[in-house]
């Protein structure tokens, strides 16, 4: 949301009877700007905001803030973006409900000229995207239309000119979301702040990823795609300034920046960073984008985004990538058995392979003195296709498990591959 952080000075509070005023003024700024954000944190069901700017020896008048709220906790960000490029100092103003309270969190400032042809080679023809490896697992996708985006503004233009060439790890810095409902609102308030205090044509990200693991459609397709199976165009985003071209931005919901306080120490969920792991894996294998072009946003301009909580975990994130990506292409002659992932487990994993012919296919865990612990799966499958199952280990012991699977085909012909997996409490 900023191109700058700028530090304010301590919030000078006026009791006004019913309400309740807190009022900070910014360092001296030098650099130029088009408007201002901030955020926030109130138990007020209502709450008011405006800026103004030094004027020479005066102010200007006061202006109206717009305000996004968080959906499921007490985060408020929201901002002011105007014509005029000013360079000079600038007050906040705040008002809530006197038995209530209001801490401001952060302030910084943007210049909405930055968003002007940011990215002009983005309007060379790009290339198609790759034909959809039907070996890979497509991760589910929860649509715009389902969390109710509104529509984009202007014409989008193509992301990969002509290919696609990094993945951006970003967090929220608030926005918290663990529930598809909540998940379905925090999404559209992002749209909204993105849409109505930055300016731009809509939300900044192509993904969104929520506490729980749920994966959101960010930026619309430039197809008629509606899930990723369909291996879509994707749209250029807003959220690596001047390095948005062939830059694939998914976001954190959630602060992971212990550094800006209290209010910003979450960590990632196991089901969250698995999450991750699956989509940097599709979108690799799918749009060609090496695992090692992997980032986080503070690599490409001064911010904290995705958190140092986050941004650690990045060398283990690109190791994982790489792991859950099959390193071989099925032969006739052969099964193919992947990792199960995650590895090691405390709940669940998937267990992937590849059938080389029609068949019963048995699919069990065994302990490490071989004794059957699962029987996952007992089935016929056709041919020639990948399959992933879910497999529960949240009930075993620590300690060494292997899978195994059969494949009884025609003729009686028989193949097998076997796996470990190691199970951590």
């Amino acid at each position: 949301m900023t191109d700058a952080r700028v530090r304010m000075g301590p919030s000078l509070i006026l009791d006004l009877g019913k309400r309740d005023r807190y009022q900070a003024s910014s360092e001296d700024l030098s650099l130029e700007y088009t408007g201002v954000v901030f955020s926030g944190r109130t138990d007020a069901g209502l709450v008011e905001a405006w800026v103004r700017f030094r004027l020479g020896q005066s102010w200007t008048e006061w202006e109206a803030m717009y305000i996004v709220r968080s959906t499921v906790d007490e985060t408020v960000m929201g901002g002011f973006r105007g014509a005029e490029v000013r360079s000079a100092p600038f007050e906040m103003r705040f008002e809530v409900d006197s038995d209530r309270r209001f801490e401001l969190l952060a302030a910084g400032v943007f210049d909405s000229r930055k968003d002007v042809g940011a990215d002009p080679q983005h309007r060379v023809s790009p290339s198609p995207p790759r034909a959809r490896k039907e070996q890979f697992l497509t991760p589910d996708l929860i649509t715009r239309e389902e969390w109710n985006a509104d529509p984009f503004i202007g014409q989008p233009s193509p992301l990969a000119n002509p290919a696609y060439e990094h993945m951006t790890f970003h967090h929220a810095a608030g926005f918290r979301a663990t529930t598809r409902a909540e998940g379905l609102a925090q999404v559209k308030a992002i749209q909204d702040l993105h849409q109505n205090v930055r300016g731009w044509s809509d939300i900044g990200y192509q993904f969104v990823i929520d506490r729980g693991g749920r994966l959101y459609q960010g930026r619309p397709f430039l197809d008629s795609s509606t899930t990723l199976e369909e291996i879509p165009r994707l749209a250029l985003g807003a959220h690596v300034g001047g390095a948005n071209t062939g830059n694939i931005g998914i976001c954190l919901l959630g602060c992971y920046h212990p550094a800006a306080g209290s209010s910003c120490t979450d960590e990632i969920t196991t089901a969250a960073y698995d999450t991750y792991v699956e989509t940097f894996a599709f979108l690799s294998e799918n749009y060609g984008v090496d695992p090692g072009q992997i980032r986080g946003h503070r690599d490409f301009s001064a911010t904290a985004c995705p958190g140092d909580n986050n941004y650690r975990l990045l060398p283990n994130l690109i190791a994982d990538v790489e792991a859950f990506i099959p390193d071989e292409t099925p032969t006739p002659d052969r099964l193919t058995l992947a990792q199960s992932y995650p590895n090691p487990v405390a709940g669940e994993t998937t267990i992937r392979y590849y059938l080389v012919e029609d068949g019963v296919a048995t699919l069990k865990v065994y302990d490490a003195v071989g004794r059957e612990v699962a029987i996952v799966v007992d089935e016929f499958q056709t041919a020639e296709s990948w399959y992933g199952v879910d497999f529960n280990a949240g009930s075993l012991s620590a300690g060494m498990y292997f899978y195994r699977i059969e494949v009884a085909g025609v003729g009686n012909r028989t193949s097998s591959r076997s796996g470990t997996m190691t199970v951590v409490r």
